[in-house]
């Protein structure tokens, strides 16, 4: 079977919503959840009480919440929201710097990677291509959201975000992607200058 044709397959996999405590260490209390921010160009966070500060690339790590009201501040924006247990969620800006809550589907499958891409920037829709096996990882994504996909791993790929037109706007070399574990993808920026960013997802002790 090819390179392709597991990829391809891979991208096909639904994923499921897994408790957390699937995560690498099992939280003291099964139906707590994960909260962290995504926001491009900021630096300072507070999530619950919880500050952060000089994180990369604007993604916090994952924050250890009981379920529960929550309330984040980035800049000058404050974000609320109601967190289900034993789940996953990042808080990221719309198009006017509020704050949103989204909840990711992290899978922490012990054969697969989690990928999470966050569009923060002004175009309408853009794609995750990958040129080495000619393959659409995701499609379609819009401002303001987040799409992610499990991968058959350990895997190493680049990545590209393409407009809807084919027009390579970001070059994501070498992503590493590891079992049980995830890789977010931030792509940001405005009138025609645009940036892609990838980390590994982290955990706050």
């Amino acid at each position: 079977m090819t390179l392709k044709t597991l990829f391809l397959l891979a991208l096909l996999a639904l994923p499921r919503l897994a408790g957390a405590q699937d995560l690498y260490e099992a939280p003291a209390d099964p139906n707590a959840s994960f909260v962290r921010v995504v926001a491009p160009g900021e630096t300072l966070a507070v999530i619950g009480g919880t500050t952060f500060d000089n994180f990369q690339g604007g993604v916090t790590p994952f924050l250890l919440v009981a379920p529960g009201p929550i309330t984040v501040a980035v800049g000058n924006h404050e974000g609320k929201g109601d967190i289900a247990p034993a789940s996953f969620y990042t808080f990221a800006p719309d198009k006017d710097g509020a704050l949103t809550l989204v909840q990711d589907l992290i899978t922490n499958s012990p054969a697969k990677a989690d990928l999470v891409f966050y569009n923060s920037s002004d175009l309408p829709l853009v794609d995750l291509y990958v040129p080495s096996v000619s393959a659409m990882a995701l499609s379609d994504i819009a401002p303001g959201t987040s799409r992610q996909v499990s991968l058959k791993a350990p895997l190493r790929l680049d990545f590209e975000v393409r407009s809807k037109a084919g027009e390579v706007l970001a070059v994501l070399p070498g992503i590493q992607m590891e079992r049980r574990a995830g890789v977010t993808v931030v792509f940001s920026g405005t009138g025609g200058s645009y940036t892609g960013y990838s980390t590994q997802n982290t955990y706050a002790k």
